[in-house]
């Protein structure tokens, strides 16, 4: 058995050292010439320490204030119960996170990295303070570095450069207060990091750019990501969960999301006040309210899932604020909630998608794979099957579809009301419950080369009032619209 322990204690050793190798390689950055020793005290050697092998530190800090520039300070396991101010670029080398321990002991911050060019960080963990870690200014990396338990941050960064690998941060207030990573300026590299119960908001970017590739984050209370104030983030695969708020949110920032997996929240993505959101790829499933809100904002969505959703949308876009139009392209939406897509005053092209199992509401209402009010809309080559209302349902909006399948839905194809406008070509209409087209309120629409299948009828809805008609411009190429004509007739 102390064999064994010792093997383990040697490949620790290795394994770090191996670590700190490859990243100064990496930065092709030299080893440094001076190497100081800690170890705490253990009644071996009681001759006062110059930070030699056999004459090690007994303090972290007392290391520190010895330490020349670019020093290496190599951590023997134990709990440094201090709190470690660095003010030039050093490297900390522990025995591994658990094992080494920095425990901040009630200290404002138990790591204050400030006025230093790069402070390299590996194996240990830092735990126990206010907040865990500072960083200041400077390019820092942080290693198999354990951030926990912690109140109020595990990590907070002002304009400094910084990477994180293979590290964890937790328990940051039990992830209902305080934040996992609160950076201010500068720019954050994370590559699999994990958050677990890391404050009520989980990562912080503000006018901060933010690289988050493979990054799990679990517990915050809020949301697991937040980007603000000209940010600029990108989330590349990772598991995002939330448990209330969006779990990945933009205001007046820019957030790319690919291939991510995101669950749960009241939104999977929330963009606000000119946020610009790129969705791509991966899955949005199991949220509260809708799948992808955008909000005075605009930007893209494209081949990804979103599924199982709540009160409202899978999709729900409000007053999109860009110059061109917000872009649905090849995504697969099933059972969204109440609409599929839900769009009030903004332009959106949407190519390629599939949407299913919309429901109704409360009110039995609603239903409807696309639900748009006062927009723009171009539509083509989607399929809208077996959702509780209309495929498109468009108020007081301009519409133009091309080349659409219309299947199965609970009441109509495509339902115009309130002065709507728009075209349909090449649409293939089948079995709606209601009609293959509804038009009513002075609506109107031009219809060329569709196909009407089974109930699929075209149904101008006259109203029960003067000026409530809607009408058709009946073009060449329609098939099956012969016998299916109807118009409405009012009680007398």
């Amino acid at each position: 058995m102390r064999l064994l322990r010792g093997l383990s204690a040697a490949l620790v050793a290795v394994c770090a050292a191996c670590e700190l190798t490859a990243a100064r390689a990496d930065g092709k950055r030299r080893v440094p010439a001076v190497e100081l020793f800690v170890r705490q005290a253990d009644g071996a050697n009681e001759a006062r320490p110059d930070g030699s092998e056999a004459r090690p530190f007994r303090s972290l800090q007392a290391a520190v204030a010895a330490a020349p520039e670019g020093a290496l300070l190599r951590i023997d396991a134990g709990l440094y119960r201090e709190a470690v101010v660095i003010t030039r670029s050093l490297v900390l080398l522990g025995k591994g996170p658990g094992r080494t321990r920095i425990v901040g002991s009630g200290s404002a911050t138990a790591l204050d990295v400030r006025g230093a060019g790069r402070v390299e960080v590996y194996g240990v963990s830092i735990e126990g303070a206010a907040t865990c870690a500072s960083l200041t200014g400077g390019s820092h990396r942080l290693q198999r570095v354990e951030l926990r338990s912690c109140t109020q941050a595990g990590l907070a960064g002002r304009n400094a450069q910084i990477q994180m690998v293979s590290s964890a941060i937790s328990d940051v207030s039990g992830g209902r207060d305080g934040r996992g990573i609160d950076l201010d300026g500068g720019s954050l590299e994370a590559h699999a990091l994990s958050l677990e119960d890391a404050g009520r908001r989980g990562i912080v970017l503000h006018a901060a750019r933010g690289l988050l590739e493979d990054v799990e984050v679990r517990g915050s209370s809020l949301s697991a990501l937040q980007a603000t104030d000209g940010a600029d983030a990108r989330v590349v695969r990772g598991v995002w969960e939330g448990r209330g708020g969006a779990t990945l949110y933009a205001g007046g920032s820019r957030l790319s999301v690919e291939d991510a997996r995101i669950r749960r929240g009241e939104y999977a993505v929330l963009g606000f006040r000119g946020a610009e959101l790129s969705v791509r790829g991966g899955e949005l499933t199991d949220y509260a309210v809708a799948g992808v809100a955008m909000v005075n904002s605009h930007g893209s969505i494209e081949r990804a899932i979103i599924a199982r959703g709540g009160t409202e949308a899978a999709v729900s876009i409000t007053r999109a604020d860009g110059s061109k139009p917000v872009l649905l392209l090849d995504n697969r939406i099933s059972s969204p909630g109440t609409m599929g897509v839900h769009v009030t005053e903004s332009q959106l092209t949407a190519r390629g998608n599939t949407i299913t199992g919309a429901r109704l509401d409360a009110e039995k209402d609603m239903g409807d794979a696309v639900y748009a009010v006062d927009c723009r809309l171009v539509i083509e080559q989607n399929v809208m099957r077996g959702n509780a209302g209309s495929g498109v349902a468009a108020v007081r909006s301009q519409v133009r579809l091309n080349e659409n399948g219309f299947i199965e839905n609970g009441r109509a194809g495509l339902l115009m009301l309130d002065g709507s406008r728009g075209s349909a070509t090449g649409n293939h209409f089948q079995r709606n419950l209601k009609a293959g087209i509804e038009l009513a309120e002075e609506s109107s629409a031009t219809l060329a080369r569709n196909r009407f299948g089974d109930s699929g009828a075209l149904d101008i809805d006259a109203g029960c009032g003067k000026g409530l008609s809607g009408t058709a411009e009946i073009g060449s190429g329609n098939l099956a619209l012969a016998g299916h004509l109807r118009q409405r007739r009012c009680a007398q």
